[in-house]
């Protein structure tokens, strides 16, 4: 069986390699340190799931979001938003965007970070990488009890 395929995106260039390991564990990740070639390198990703740093330039997290939502085929593809900005006004503003999770930086839950993708794969794929719970992680509005 393959394994699903995840965009990261990530402009420091430490965190794009920690990112990529922890989930190359699961997932054949594919890794960009700049919105601009995460976007014309998407079709070859065919992404399950995207994880996109917010404060990134020239693009930032929402505008390489919208773009690719706006590509056919991506409209669906769920999206976590990785971000320094953790204040609720933030958050609330990255799930109206069209993210479906919000997990700031630094990512001390490493596992709660791996069950939050597990779940987002799991809703596009039906492929079940390990159990589900993403209690840590604040969710968007689909977001049911029985996801809790």
């Amino acid at each position: 069986m393959s394994r699903p395929s995840l965009v990261l995106v990530e402009d420091h260039q430490d965190s794009l390699d920690a990112f990529s390991i922890v989930l190359g564990e699961k997932y054949a990740v594919f890794a960009y340190n700049s919105p601009v070639e995460a976007l014309q390198a998407i079709d070859t990703a065919n992404p399950a799931v995207l994880v996109l740093d917010i404060g990134m330039q020239p693009l930032d997290g929402i505008q390489c979001l919208e773009t690719i939502r706006g590509m056919p085929g991506y409209r669906n593809v769920p999206a976590v938003a990785l971000t320094g900005f953790a204040r609720e006004v933030d958050r609330r503003r990255f799930l109206d965007h069209g993210f479906q999770a919000v997990v700031a930086k630094p990512v001390c839950d490493l596992d709660g970070f791996m069950r939050l993708i597990d779940s987002l794969v799991i809703s596009t794929t039906g492929v079940d990488r390990g159990p589900v719970v993403a209690e840590s992680f604040e969710r968007g509005p689909e977001e049911t009890e029985a996801d809790r």
